[in-house]
């Protein structure tokens, strides 16, 4: 009796200690991950209590996701809304309650929400619990130029495919434009989800307009490498600037603006390189 009291014991203790240890484990190591997770429903309702920070273009002035504030069994939600509809959307992506997150929302959606490690934003955040006001997300704005963007769109549309513009020295993104685009204010509703994964004409058989082509599409090089090129040929003293842009019509510019190099390395061919 006793051996089997015993033996009782030790597998009681074992399954204690199993619950103890798996107890301390989702709750210490593994909390991080659990909120993390998209499908979190705790999580998700808590982040639209939020008001997420705005997201702008490199103007500081063109809005690209804004906040709408809905009043919910005495709750105040703040929920995503895009005031430039389907400028750079797979760029910027969403924040929905039934889609979950996509692109910067996504990527950025600590530091949009305020959930970062960054002190300054924990102090605000301390803050705004203490006062029991509505937490406020850090602004966010990008390196995307919105003239040369909306050139890059017009000249995709229509088309299937990817344009993007980068800053050689910096490595800042001023277009990243993908083609078809999509509305991201109609992702939440079922008929507008459902519209935006039909198959697009100009891509048949491809998937979805959700596909951010710039930086998931394969294509083998083509004139993008231009660029290269161009700046080869400037090296060399083949061709100057000013060369460049006398082809193109511009034979004394006072200034280079960003539509006139984006038009110049998309257009001129250049073969006398050394």
């Amino acid at each position: 009796m006793n051996a089997q009291i015993s033996r009782l014991a030790l597998v009681a203790l074992i399954l204690l200690g199993s619950l103890v240890a798996a107890t301390t484990y989702w709750q210490a190591w593994a909390a991080g991950s659990l909120a993390a997770k998209q499908d979190n429903e705790i999580q998700r309702v808590a982040q639209f209590r939020i008001r997420r920070g705005l997201i702008y273009a490199a103007d500081g002035k063109t809005v690209l996701a804004a906040n709408r504030a809905v009043k919910r069994g005495g709750q105040t939600l703040y929920f995503r809304r895009y005031p430039t509809h389907g400028f750079a959307s797979q760029t910027i992506g969403y924040s929905t309650q039934g889609r979950s997150r996509a692109g910067i929302e996504r990527d950025q959606n600590a530091y949009l929400t305020a959930s970062n490690a960054n002190l300054g934003t924990i102090f605000d955040k301390l803050t705004d619990n203490l006062k029991g006001t509505t937490v406020t997300g850090n602004n966010l704005i990008l390196n995307l130029r919105v003239g040369v963007q909306r050139i890059a769109e017009t000249a995709l549309r229509g088309k299937c495919g990817a344009a993007v513009m980068l800053n050689p020295k910096t490595g800042a993104v001023y277009v990243m434009a993908s083609s078809p685009s999509y509305d991201p204010n109609k992702i939440n509703s079922d008929a507008g989800y459902a519209s935006i994964l039909k198959s697009p004409s100009a891509c048949p058989g491809s998937t979805s307009a959700l596909l951010n082509r710039a930086t998931q599409g394969l294509y083998p090089p083509g004139s993008i490498f231009k660029t290269v090129t161009a700046a080869a040929a400037m090296d060399n003293g083949v061709y100057t600037l000013d060369a460049i842009l006398y082809l193109l019509g511009h034979p004394r510019p006072l200034a280079v603006s960003d539509e006139i190099l984006f038009r110049a390395l998309s257009h001129v061919q250049f073969s006398k390189v050394s």
